[in-house]
């Protein structure tokens, strides 16, 4: 197997994940003037009628796809950590690993989070966010973090959309022990030079039974619940999108993907969206507890967690290889946002608590509150990261090549 295939840059991941990091800071606005979901600050629910409407559809839709969105940016994750091992070895890949995710992950949950809980405390906000309210001052608030044993660990796992981080640590760790394993002779002649794309029935049989480990798993850990910081209810949705990513990098299926795939996972992908709402609305109705499809023995989850996992499927098929074909090169600005996108995401919480409590007392509706907070948050991230962030980072790579 050849583990440092000389490729062309693939120009369409760097613009899916541009697109995915935008849609990340949507998401969160969404929660905050009338989703469903955690933030640190989310309004009172919208009263009329046409907001109501609109932020139901938006969460209906959003609530599907969301696993999707976050799995492809697991699978992207996966698709770019082979290479990079190869190149450095374990070492100097473990050692940027930890620079690049474990440095940020720690000062977020140590010194951002626990900010960003308190700030709404702090300017006399009713919160509906997702912590509980702190009391006192910021300092007593803080110290009472280290109490105790269980609240210090709860503390330590408090990550807040840093849970990506985490998780993609994990199954990098993982990875790392894999590659270790496949030195085994026994191992490694077990392992095909080549492997084309499976048949469309049998990657909808691994979707499906994946879907229904989903289902198992939250049984005991719902959507909701995030034990230990991490969402352990999409852990199996994730690791498939992380390892199919590596197998993509490894058999080159990117490039061996062709028009029929996205026709006929384009077909599941709506045929299932479509199936799961008629379901909803003849069995359960939109005006009953939705929180039933969160987890649980009953055959909602079950629908739910199927869905979830063949939608995954096919956006893999569908989004890379529209993207492949027709949005495989950049200008100026997607080159920027691309180099930027990471430290976008970094920072968006930061940028888009205050932003949203800047506009917490202006008597608008929440549509319109939307409509100007999520792009003015968008650009501000991206000003910060591009001529900030970015320029620190290359002036440490600079000053490091020098060195070295």
């Amino acid at each position: 197997m050849n583990t440092e295939s000389k490729r062309p840059r693939h120009f369409f991941l760097d613009n899916l994940k541009v697109l995915f990091t935008i849609l990340v800071i949507f998401q969160h606005v969404r929660v905050i003037y009338g989703g469903t979901g955690g933030w640190y600050y989310i309004e009172a629910p919208p009263t009329d009628l046409s907001s109501v409407i609109f932020f139901t559809t938006l969460s209906s839709i959003g609530g599907l796809f969301q696993a999707s969105l976050m799995g492809l940016f697991f699978l992207m994750g996966g698709y770019f950590t082979p290479k990079s091992y190869d190149r450095k070895g374990v070492s100097s890949f473990w050692k940027e690993r930890l620079l690049r995710l474990g440095i940020p992950l720690i000062l977020y949950i140590m010194v951002i989070n626990p900010i960003l809980i308190y700030i709404p405390y702090a300017l006399g906000l009713s919160n509906f966010g997702s912590f509980p309210t702190p009391q006192g001052s910021f300092l007593e608030y803080y110290l009472s973090q280290f109490q105790s044993l269980e609240v210090f660990i709860g503390f330590l796992t408090r990550t807040g959309p840093m849970w990506f981080l985490y998780v993609l640590l994990i199954f990098t760790a993982v990875y790392t022990l894999w590659r270790q394993i496949t030195k085994i002779d026994s191992v490694q002649r077990h392992i095909p030079t080549e492997l084309s794309i499976p048949k469309y029935f049998y990657l909808l049989l691994v979707a499906i039974s994946f879907g229904f480990l989903t289902f198992l798993l939250r049984l005991i850990s719902p959507i909701d619940t995030f034990p230990f910081g991490m969402p352990f209810g999409f852990f199996v949705l994730y690791l498939m999108m992380f390892s199919v990513g590596i197998i993509a990098f490894r058999y080159d299926w990117i490039g061996k993907m062709r028009k029929y795939h996205v026709k006929v996972w384009a077909v599941t992908i709506l045929a299932t969206f479509i199936i799961l709402n008629l379901y909803v609305v003849f069995f359960v109705g939109f005006d009953s507890d939705l929180s039933i499809f969160l987890g649980g023995p009953n055959l909602s989850a079950l629908a739910f967690a199927m869905a979830e996992n063949v939608i995954s499927m096919g956006m893999i098929f569908v989004l890379l290889k529209i993207f492949y074909a027709k949005f495989n090169d950049q200008g100026k600005l997607l080159q920027n946002l691309s180099s930027s996108a990471f430290y976008m995401y970094l920072i968006h919480p930061i940028v888009l608590v205050p932003v949203s409590l800047g506009f917490a007392y202006v008597p608008l509706f929440p549509v319109i509150k939307l409509v100007i907070v999520f792009p003015l948050t968008v650009i501000i991230c991206y000003f910060l990261s591009h001529f900030f962030l970015e320029k620190i980072h290359l002036k440490k790579r600079i000053r490091d090549t020098q060195n070295s």
